[in-house]
């Protein structure tokens, strides 16, 4: 019998392959098995600490917009798994998912048999990706690293388009280094000879690390100044601003994506020349259309209930400013849950001069703070802090008050099972 989408679903999640060990010999291996398709596609590879699923989706719905059939790889998902593999906007259908898995599974059972090791879960995932965004004949394929580049799984497709680096900073470290530069060299591996790569304006450690590389692979280097935004208005209905002398209109909350929005605009303007359809006009209504769930989204408006993903120091950092823009001199009531390998006492201190009180929870994975560790943190720190055992409860205490605005982040799959909470699937 056909393999159903549940049973794709435990294969593909299954803890025997969920170890994660860089590098790009068995994906080569999977791949050659299954006839190589990647290589028959074009690309947009993006990498990045923080940003590269917003700028992914912003590049994509300009293309899309352009007329161009897209293919869009992302990780993780927030509510359905099959969010993460994306034809012009429409997510993998269930079915089609188990009957690529089931191929996928053969030539992965086949490499065991011959003695090799068998596939990660996310080499397996980008395989299956691969073959329906080949199966569906895309134009153009926007692709999110997994995590670093040089070694990540997605790192097999021939030369991209443009190679995309959205940002450096401490996050991984046990497998991409323990400094700046050293993070920057994974990321730069996505770098191609000959090829163009973009990059916003980073810190000098990592800037020094992309330079040199991008000089070494002859390959074209666009550093996009961001400095160079002018805002015009920024609200809870999106954001306009001014970016290489064009008029920019988003609908996503946060400087972050205008930030991220302005390197998609310089990505995107890169490719002009090589992809006709791609006009200004498609460009600046595909920026403007972009959605992406999970980063500032806004669920309700009065009073305001927002969810955001940020998981890291980094992403806190851009939170708070954002919401610091959007609501001057307001406070807020943190529903969070954290992963315990994360620098969450960092990522806490970063919240507590706008917080009234915390709501703390126990996110689905084996790697969770408990919520009651985390409360602990916080009342430690002079914070008023309440843990739940339930989500759920967490989550309808915060929607039910009326009395302060609300802020959900920290992992990014606690979030969507929040959002699922509040919005359903």
């Amino acid at each position: 019998m056909a393999m159903t989408y549940d049973e794709a679903l435990d294969f593909l999640n299954a803890p025997k392959y969920s170890e994660t060990r860089p590098g790009l010999g068995p994906v080569t291996e999977l791949m050659h098995r299954l006839g190589d398709p990647q290589d028959e596609l074009r690309y947009v590879h993006i990498t990045g600490t923080n940003g590269k699923g917003s700028t992914s989706a912003f590049v994509e719905r300009a293309l899309r917009e352009a007329g161009y059939k897209t293919g869009l790889y992302t990780s993780p998902y927030i509510q359905n798994f099959t969010e993460r593999i994306q034809v012009s906007g429409k997510e993998i259908p269930r079915q089609e998912l188990a009957d690529i898995t089931e191929k996928v599974k053969a030539a992965s059972l086949s490499m065991l048999a011959d003695g090799m090791k068998e596939p990660t879960i996310f080499e397996m995932v980008t395989a299956v990706a691969f073959i329906y965004f080949y199966r569906m004949k895309c134009d153009i394929v926007v692709l999110e690293v997994g995590m670093g580049g040089r070694l990540d799984a997605t790192n097999i497709v021939p030369r991209p388009e443009v190679s995309v680096i959205t940002g450096v900073a401490m996050d991984h470290m046990e497998f991409l280094g323990d400094t700046i530069a050293d993070i920057a060299f994974e990321k730069a591996g996505i770098i191609r000879d000959g090829g163009v790569t973009v990059t916003a304006s980073l810190v000098p450690e990592a800037m020094n690390v992309i330079r040199k590389t991008a000089e070494e692979k002859n390959s074209t280097l666009v550093e996009a100044d961001l400095t160079g935004i002018r805002m015009l208005e920024s609200g809870l209905d999106g954001q306009s601003y001014v970016f290489q002398g064009q008029k920019i209109s988003i609908s996503k909350l946060g400087k972050y994506q205008v930030r991220n929005s302005a390197l998609a605009y310089t990505v995107l303007e890169q490719m002009k020349t090589r992809w006709p359809l791609l006009t200004e006009d498609a460009i600046l209504k595909g920026l403007e259309k972009a959605t992406w769930m999970g980063r500032l989204e806004l669920l309700r408006k009065d009073p305001p209930f927002l969810i955001d993903g940020a998981h890291n120091t980094d992403g806190v950092m851009a939170l708070v400013e954002s919401l610091k823009d959007l609501f001057p001199g307001e406070k807020f009531r943190f529903v969070t849950g954290v992963l315990k390998d994360k620098d969450y006492q960092a990522m806490m201190s970063l919240t507590e001069d706008i917080a009234v009180e915390y709501f703390t929870v126990t996110p689905d994975s084996p790697r969770a703070l408990p919520a009651e560790d985390l409360r602990d943190l916080l009342e430690k720190d002079g914070q008023k802090a309440c843990s739940f055992v339930s989500l759920k409860e967490a989550t309808f205490e915060a929607w039910r008050s009326e009395d302060l605005k609300t802020v959900a982040f920290g992992s990014l799959y606690y979030i969507g099972a929040l959002r699922s909470i509040l919005v359903g699937n």
